[in-house]
């Protein structure tokens, strides 16, 4: 049986955030950032294309200034989170005693298989 969910992501484990960084070779640093109008606190990750970082708060939610696209394509901030979701899917789903198995659909989108084990 195959189930279909839509989730709003919230950026709060920071080694999920890394590895998806990782997969689309962005890196993920702490510290304060310089946006254009403001100064934010947490982990900074230069997405391609932006002029500012992507900086993740301790809360969870994303602090960015792309002046409405054109310091840097929404696409990219859209990619950073779809593989935020399936990393942090893939590690819950792990703790749990369940099987990943990671593919791509027709259309060429990432899904993932999950099942318990045995």
């Amino acid at each position: 049986m195959s189930h279909t969910m839509n989730i709003e992501t919230e950026i709060r484990d920071i080694p999920a955030l890394k590895a998806a960084c990782k997969r689309l070779g962005l890196t993920a640093e702490s510290g304060t950032f310089k946006l254009y109008e403001s100064t934010e606190d947490g982990v900074g990750v230069r997405l391609e294309g932006w002029k500012y970082p992507v900086v993740v708060k301790n809360d969870g939610k994303i602090a960015y200034d792309n002046y409405g696209g054109s310091w840097g394509k929404q696409s990219e901030l859209g990619k950073l989170t779809a593989h935020y979701g399936l990393e942090k899917a893939k590690i819950e789903a792990r703790k749990k005693g369940y099987s990943v198995i990671e593919g791509r659909n027709v259309k060429g989108d990432l899904t993932l298989k999950i099942r318990l084990e045995g």
